[in-house]
């Protein structure tokens, strides 16, 4: 091998170490913040999760509220029989518990779906992360043949 190739060897050698220690810096940070974005957005779910919480708590114990109303109407009430639903009280009081149900189980597949986005959000966003910076040691390595 030559002098001259040789000082331009230690030239690319110099400058891919240093890019390398960089890069793997770079990546760190890139990983942390991908890392700090979904603990926040997990931590706003949670929150979420503790209001909606609260809300249906509300919500069943107006439910509660208004079919022990329709339960405890006298059946002799000349009205109490032209209710909606075409049975009378009792059919009010049925109705609002599958309500409650129905909205439970809304909130629960939104609670589902929302978990598996934001694990398989983070899990895509890591991977994206990784394969990038791949190609910059990839490629560091490639300029120091």
């Amino acid at each position: 091998m030559s002098e001259s190739t040789k000082k331009a060897a230690s030239k690319v050698k110099d400058f891919t170490e240093p890019a390398k220690e960089f890069s793997g810096v770079v990546k760190e940070n890139y990983l942390n913040g991908v890392d700090f974005t979904f603990s926040l957005l997990e931590q706003n779910i949670k929150v979420l999760n503790s209001q909606v919480d609260q809300y249906f708590d509300l919500e069943e114990e107006f439910v509660s509220n208004v079919s022990e109303f329709y339960k405890n109407v006298p059946k002799n009430l000349p009205f109490a029989k032209d209710l909606p639903y075409g049975g009378g009280v009792e059919k009010v009081a049925e109705q609002l518990d599958r309500y409650t149900a129905l909205r439970k189980e809304q909130v629960q597949s939104a609670r589902s779906i929302t978990e598996k986005y934001t694990k398989d959000a983070r899990a895509a966003a890591e991977e994206n992360v990784e394969k990038a910076f791949s190609l910059f040691t990839d490629y560091f390595n490639f300029l120091n043949v």
